[in-house]
């Protein structure tokens, strides 16, 4: 990978947690340095979009914007890489918190948990196995898409029920994405909303970090406004220096509170 697509990727994901973890979507302390522990969203409507720009994190990136990722790679997989080989700056102390945080989010992910439901439009009550991201992905997608537009994830649910040994009539298959709604998007996405808000804020101040480094030794003032930035010799387009600077500029005053979830919301699924 080179430096212009690190750029590119760690300016995504910065611009994708900063339009997630803010005071129009989420009930923050007013006081900036305080250390949130109890998030919620702010409205219902904040919850899904929440929700949906959540997704984007561990969806797969298209290769035309990056294009030496691998197969499948997501913004979290990308970012583990970039903590292991930087290429703005090759001291990986600086990185070294971005590879705890990816970490972080990986297993957190990857974590799977059995889970009691009770599904009321088919009066059944299943004990559903799935790891988090299987459950993250429905609920965004959910979120996301119209009725009209709900096949696939229609079709990963009702595998799922099935799996779990229950039998269900092909004519009430639909109703049971509303089950989405309650025992997932309410309860799953609800209880871990405040850890969920952590692992962004984490993920965000460890590019902080590396980037933070950056910004204090490329910066060039120019009088008590203006200012330039020492741009690496091998960008050398106009949109290239413009990400550059777009990534620098998120760091001269990060905004982004801290949070460290109570223990009480750590103790199921």
């Amino acid at each position: 990978m080179n430096i212009q697509q690190e750029i590119r990727t760690l300016n995504t994901t910065t611009d994708l947690i900063e339009s997630m973890v803010n005071y129009e979507i989420c009930y923050l302390p007013e006081d900036k340095s305080e250390v949130a522990k109890t998030v919620l969203p702010q409205t219902h409507t904040a919850k899904k979009y929440f929700f949906i720009l959540l997704l984007e994190l561990f969806s797969t990136v298209n290769n035309e914007m990056i294009p030496e990722k691998n197969e499948g790679d997501s913004l979290i997989d990308i970012l583990r890489k970039i903590s292991i080989e930087p290429q703005l700056n090759n001291d990986k102390n600086l990185t070294e918190s971005l590879n705890n945080s990816t970490t972080e989010i990986i297993e957190w992910l990857e974590t799977e948990f059995q889970y009691d439901i009770y599904s009321a439009n088919i009066a059944k009550e299943i004990t559903i196995t799935l790891s988090r991201k299987q459950a993250l992905y429905l609920i965004g997608n959910r979120c996301k898409h119209t009725l009209t537009r709900s096949n696939v994830i229609l079709r990963k649910l009702v595998n799922i029920y099935k799996k779990s040994g229950v039998t269900i009539d092909h004519g009430t298959e639909i109703l049971l994405l509303e089950d989405i709604d309650t025992w997932l998007l309410d309860d799953f996405g609800g209880y871990h909303f405040t850890k969920l808000c952590e692992l962004c804020s984490n993920l965000y101040y460890s590019i902080n970090i590396y980037i933070g480094h950056e910004v204090n030794w490329r910066i060039r003032r120019k009088g008590d406004v203006m200012y330039s930035y020492i741009v690496p010799d091998t960008l050398t387009r106009d949109d290239e220096i413009f990400e550059f600077y777009e990534l620098l500029n998120r760091f001269i005053s990060p905004w982004i509170p801290k949070i460290r979830t109570w223990e009480a919301l750590l103790e199921k699924y």
